[in-house]
């Protein structure tokens, strides 16, 4: 049988070819960048192998799918008014140390979380505390549940105080209620 040896040289070539001629899909041309003179639509020197961008890029999306704003837009925090935001961040202070207590002493279940919050002052109704999420083992390949407690409370009309209590530690952090979810940080969107 006769091999040729240049064959696996010719086919690398034509890998390459293949990949430089469709690298080029992908480029985006940045914000107020023009065309060269001469290449422009309808010139004589017009490329008929140019792909033009998607009509389904929203604004200010650099490396995301189409609509991957509106597919997240459950995910950003609304506005805080300077006085709840400051509020906030003063309860944080109040927070952080109850809720360290609690977890040092292994209390960290959303039973034990929810009436330390409540004991600080903070309403009943303004106040959501739920086990974590459950997180996907890869090699379990299923979903586990895990230990602690994810926390929101409402402060003022228009700031949160969001964290989560597990064995390892406690956060606490200021912001804006979420469109769906209130308080409480939302799942990942697809």
């Amino acid at each position: 049988m006769f091999v040729h040896r240049g064959s696996g040289v010719l086919a690398a070539m034509a890998v390459v070819v293949l990949a430089a001629s469709l690298s080029g899909c992908a480029v985006k041309r940045g914000e107020g960048e023009r065309p060269e003179e001469g290449k422009g639509k309808g010139s004589p020197g017009a490329s008929s192998t140019a792909v033009p961008p998607s009509p389904y890029v929203e604004p200010g999306v650099v490396d995301g799918a189409p609509h991957h704003g509106d597919n997240n837009v459950a995910r950003r925090p609304g506005q805080m008014t300077a006085a709840d935001e400051k509020t906030a961040r003063a309860d944080v202070e109040r927070i952080r140390p109850v809720l360290e207590k609690l977890r040092k002493q292994g209390r960290i279940d959303p039973e034990e979380v929810r009436p330390a919050l409540l004991g600080l002052g903070f309403r009943a109704e303004d106040t959501r505390v739920h086990p974590p999420r459950a997180e996907w083992d890869n090699d379990l390949m299923d979903w586990v549940e895990q230990p602690g407690a994810m926390y929101g409370v409402r402060v003022g009309g228009s700031a949160c105080v969001t964290g989560l209590v597990n064995e390892s530690q406690v956060s606490a952090g200021v912001n804006g209620p979420y469109p769906e979810t209130g308080c409480l940080y939302p799942a990942k969107a697809h």
